[in-house]
Parts: structure tokens; C-alpha cells; sequence
């Protein structure tokens, strides 16, 4: 249903105090990772100090600060829909933002939006806040309103300045940044590995290590194929092998290459973890002692693809290090 044609005197909006802070200045060009935006103001409606309505908070929208005619930037939470390669939501992914900048709290009303970045944004955007009052106003936080159908300045409402986001490429990682921590899927009841016949299952979580030391999350994680066996001395005699699989972040279910299906020996794998690991991947490590070479066993490493806790894509390939039974590697 359409709006009054006509503003209501006693419901007119009026706008102090706003602010535009940026809490992100750079995002990443992943399409995942976001700024967040936010709007601090005072409202009244009618010269009675109150909240905006939930008309007028559903109403907040970004725009290009030097284009408020073209210039709108899309609600797209799979970023189909862009201005110039960039999208606004309303919620967080939970991915983490590497600049961070708060701002002061203040005791006045503030709203938050987000904006995300795809490969196809190359330029810097300044930006705006625009709101739909009830009474038809439209109060845009580049200096120009909308008052009683028409159009005019106002200077306390430009907020020019502090207002860019910067779109930077993805950070790529080395192989080297990739770390991997072993250890037994079942602490308590792991044997000695010299006294274990060979036969064992662990963990090997993937993370990333910046060079400043931290590491990195990983959110999500897939191996192509899903896993490879390796034999140290592949001759016929030996039948001492290992195997991998994974787990993806957050999960408990641990996924094997199909190759193997026939081929785990008497002692079958686990199925699942006793817990998930939230912010890393995981790689299973079997050790068996009865399971022969046979031609076209998933030797070859496997390759391994995350998203980092920024939002952008990793590669790697893991596999066995030559002239060792059980030892990974990232390469």
C-alpha cells in the first residue's frame, strides 16, 4: 500500500546528531568479508524526542556518497547484485576484519550495516546513509534532504569525511604458512606408537600462521580427493601403510576416499570425532599393518581448499614425505 501523499505535521522526522563511522576501512575483494557501517543520530518526530519507527529503520540504505541519484548499493547476501562490485547486508557472516576502527560510544541510537567487495571492485567508495522518514522526508547523510517533497541542503547531515573503504585483493598464503598440529584422535586410550604394532588414529589439524605469529581460522575446508595412502617401503612383504581423510571445521564426520572402500583392512577407521575443532581443518591419520599395494590405490597428494577466517580461498596440496611412514606435509 502506498504512503500518504502528504506529510502529518505531528509526525514530522528530524535528524541530529549522526555520525557515519566506518569500524572496517579495508575489506578484502572475496565477496565474504565485511565492513561494518555504523549510523549514530538522535531522532524526533513531530519536536518529541523518540526512536526511529520500524519503517524508518527498515528504510536505512548505503549509496555511493557522489552518486545519490545511481548510486544505491544492493541488499545481496550472495553478492548476485552489486553497484560497481559492491553489496550491503544487514546481518554478519562472522568472518574477521584485519582494520578495525570503533569509534567512541555514544548514548544515542545506532544501526549497523555491512558492505562486501567482489573481484569486481577496483575503486574506493565513500559512503552514505540514506532513511525514508514516515512523513515521506528523505534524510541522506551526503548533505542533501528531501523536505516536504523538496529537495535541499543541509549541511549538518554531510558527513564527508572518515567515509572510504578501501577494496584490497585477497591475501594469498604460502605453503609454509600452513601449520600442521598432530595428535591422537584418542588421547586416553592411544597406545605408545613404538609398542603400537604400527597400528594408530590421529589428527593433524590445518591452520594458518601469519608472519606476525597468529594464527589464522580457517571456516571452511575440503580435500580433492578426500584422502591418499601412503606405503614408506613399498615392497611386497610390507603391508604397514597410512591413510588420510577429513574433517571439515565445526563437523564430526570424517570423509574417506572412496578408493578405499575395500581396502581398510581388518581394523576399520573411525567415523566421526569425539568433538569438532571450530576453527581449524582436520586431517585423520590411520596407521595399519595389513593392508597390501594394489595398482591404482590414491597415492597422489591431495588438494586441500579453505576459506580463511577472512573470507578469501587457500589452496594447498598435503601428502606423505618420502622415506617416512607417517609424517604430512604442506606443499
Amino acid at each position: 500500500m502506498a504512503r500518504e501523499a502528504s506529510p502529518r505535521a505531528d509526525n514530522a522526522l528530524d535528524l541530529t546528531e549522526v555520525e557515519v563511522i566506518l569500524e572496517q576501512t579495508k575489506v578484502y575483494r572475496n565477496g565474504l568479508q565485511q565492513a561494518r557501517i555504523r549510523l549514530d543520530l538522535a531522532s524526533k518526530h513531530g519536536g518529541t524526542p523518540s526512536d526511529l519507527t520500524a519503517d524508518e529503520i527498515a528504510s536505512i540504505r548505503l549509496f555511493d556518497y557522489h552518486d545519490q541519484d545511481s548510486g544505491a548499493i544492493p541488499f545481496s547476501d550472495d553478492g548476485s547484485t552489486t553497484y560497481k562490485g559492491w553489496s550491503a547486508q544487514h546481518d554478519y557472516r562472522g568472518y574477521v576484519s584485519q582494520t578495525t576502527k570503533t569509534g567512541e560510544p555514544r548514548t544515542i541510537q545506532s544501526y549497523f550495516l555491512y558492505l562486501s567487495a567482489n573481484a569486481e571492485a577496483k575503486e574506493t567508495l565513500d559512503v552514505a546513509f540514506a532513511i525514508h522518514g514516515d512523513d515521506l522526508s528523505i534524510w541522506r547523510t551526503n548533505g542533501r534532504c528531501t523536505i516536504g517533497g523538496i529537495e535541499q541542503p543541509k549541511p549538518a547531515m554531510d558527513k564527508h569525511v572518515g567515509i572510504t573503504v578501501t577494496p584490497v585483493p585477497p591475501e594469498r598464503y604460502p605453503a609454509s604458512s600452513f601449520m600442521l598440529d598432530r595428535r591422537p584422535l584418542d588421547p586416553a586410550g592411544h597406545l605408545d606408537r613404538e609398542n603400537a604394532d604400527g597400528i594408530f588414529d590421529d589428527i593433524v589439524t590445518v591452520s594458518i600462521q601469519l608472519v606476525d605469529q597468529t594464527i589464522l581460522g580457517i571456516r571452511s575446508m575440503s580435500c580433492d580427493p578426500a584422502g591418499l595412502i601412503h606405503w614408506k617401503d613399498k615392497v611386497s612383504y610390507i603391508r604397514q601403510p597410512c591413510f588420510t581423510g577429513y574433517v571439515e571445521p565445526g563437523e564430526t564426520t570424517i570423509h574417506w576416499n572412496g578408493a578405499m572402500n575395500d581396502h581398510f583392512g581388518s581394523t576399520p577407521p573411525p567415523e566421526r570425532l569425539p568433538s569438532p575443532e571450530e576453527e581449524s581443518g582436520v586431517i585423520v591419520v590411520c596407521g595399519r599393518v595389513d593392508i597390501p599395494a594394489w595398482v591404482g590405490a590414491p597415492e597422489a597428494p591431495v588438494k586441500v581448499t579453505m576459506t580463511d577466517a577472512h573470507g578469501s580461498v587457500q589452496s594447498c596440496h598435503i601428502e606423505f614425505v618420502k622415506g617416512e611412514r607417517d609424517e604430512l606435509i604442506a606443499t
